[in-house]
């Protein structure tokens, strides 16, 4: 038995899951991480991606939930109970729908067996079955920032027994602005309690702040900071318009399987999409513009390798634990530096050789530098494959049109074309047609109303009125 199956502060059924799903030894920043958080300290954890941060704070949290069950009230006949609004006792905060439903699953799968209820709630999706569970009592709830304010906000859920607050991926929660949407939660939670922050890549600029939400944390940190984690790395220099014909060329000729292709905006990654199509490769769609149950389709299709490439933003970029996922490919040199950390992270969960390649155009060479200047090393090119020139259809510039000296003919100069005169011609009302009244009728709407006529087709009378 290993050492994380003898931790006598985690109950015996969930050291069976762990031995289940396969954990053995615990990892460095796991090991690290549960001491504080069984003493209910706050905690401010950085490792490189795939290290096993999740487990890190979840098995002993899912400890500490078990062995201190939330207060019950005596009902008729001395049944002790506990109110749904009363089960709510840990939250972990993720910053994408994705991520919130991995955490969820990671966790469900540690307290498999156990009385505590786990779910996640997110948006772009239907509220009234989250509602129902959230109102339904629940132990541990993982959702977005913006749902969690939506539930609270109109009372589906209460924050009055919180213990533990988890922030997941606490650098990307700055860069999308939820911040000020987390401390307003945490104002609606007790003062006593314990708040737990996880990174890999968090910049000093930015940890002052998300330190200020904790009270005197316990920092560990593993590795090197913002580093990607041990994979053969490689760049290739391409124009953007050769891009299309070098991710073929890599596919084909080192027969890549479980590829993943990160693009830096949803409509580069629908044409992306579309060009592999077309030469039939089979591809799953990922970005934020689609639904979710488009994206939860999309990622169920390629774990379970119903397609062989998955196209994808940076919606995909943290968290995500595929096993399939054996290369990374960077159509597009991330803005954010801190996203090629997370994007290259997702190969390799499985075990097993892993690569990444990334295309650098000439005009993303200071994004490049970015990137070399946050992971500490320079990542040098590879020769390219033999490929065609692009197969991608490129504007054609049409050439500057030669303006020739000499008075120049402006529009409204050229004084405008006589229209013809379509006068409307008149008819008496006389000859054999002047009996029919749909005929009569007709001519009088064209005919202009004298001084003694009145609309209406009726005849004024100049003489003195008849008396009747």
């Amino acid at each position: 038995m290993t050492e994380q199956t003898k931790d006598p502060s985690v109950p015996a059924h969930i050291l069976e899951s762990l031995v289940r799903l396969g954990f053995g030894e615990p990892t460095e920043i796991q090991d690290l991480m549960r001491n504080p958080i069984l003493q209910g300290k706050d905690v401010l954890a950085l490792a490189p991606t795939g290290t096993g941060k999740t487990l890190g704070f979840g098995v002993p949290l899912i400890g500490n939930l078990l062995n201190n069950p939330p207060k019950g009230k005596r009902g008729p006949g001395g049944v002790r109970f506990v109110e749904s609004f009363d089960r709510l006792r840990a939250v972990v905060v993720s910053p994408t729908r994705e991520l919130a439903q991995q955490v969820a699953l990671d966790l469900a799968g540690v307290a498999k067996g156990a009385v505590l209820r786990i779910g996640a709630v997110y948006g772009k999706s239907p509220t009234a079955p989250q509602r129902e569970m959230v109102r339904g009592g629940i132990d541990i709830l993982v959702g977005t920032p913006g749902r969690l304010r939506e539930f609270f906000d109109e009372g589906s859920l209460s924050f009055a027994n919180v213990q533990t607050f988890v922030i997941d991926e606490a650098d990307r929660m700055a860069d999308m602005g939820f911040l000020p949407q987390i401390e307003q939660i945490l104002s609606a939670i007790p003062a006593k309690r314990q708040v737990i922050c996880l990174s890999a890549t968090l910049p000093h600029s930015i940890e002052s702040r998300v330190l200020s939400l904790l009270r005197d944390p316990v920092k560990v940190e593993v590795g090197t900071r913002n580093a990607p984690i041990n994979r053969k790395n490689a760049r290739c220099d391409v124009a953007d318009d050769d891009k299309v014909s070098l991710l073929l060329a890599l596919i084909r000729e080192k027969k890549l399987r479980g590829v993943v292709v990160y693009t830096r905006t949803r409509r580069r990654a629908g044409w992306v999409a579309e060009a592999l199509r077309r030469n039939d490769i089979t591809v799953s769609l990922l970005h934020g513009d689609r639904s979710q149950r488009c994206r939860n389709e999309a990622l169920s299709a390629f774990s379970e390798g119903k397609v062989e490439c998955l196209v994808a933003t940076d919606v995909a970029a943290r968290g995500l634990h595929v096993p399939r996922i054996r290369t990374v490919i960077n159509y597009d040199v991330p803005l954010m530096p801190e996203d090629f950390v997370h994007r290259v992270g997702r190969a390799g969960h499985g075990g097993g050789a892993a690569e990444s390649f990334t295309f650098v155009d000439p005009l993303e060479a200071t994004a490049w530098s970015r990137v070399v200047e946050l992971v500490g090393e320079e990542i040098k090119p590879i020769p390219l494959p033999t490929f065609p020139s692009s197969t991608r259809r490129t504007t054609v510039r049409k050439p500057t049109p030669v303006i020739k000296r000499g008075p120049i003919k402006l529009k409204f100069d050229v004084p405008p074309t006589p229209k013809p005169n379509r006068k409307k011609k008149l008819f008496p009302l006389t000859g054999k047609d002047s009996f029919s009244s749909k005929t009569r009728m007709k001519r009088l709407r064209s005919t202009p109303i004298s001084r003694d006529t009145k609309p209406g087709g009726g005849i004024r009378r100049s003489g003195p009125k008849s008396s009747r």
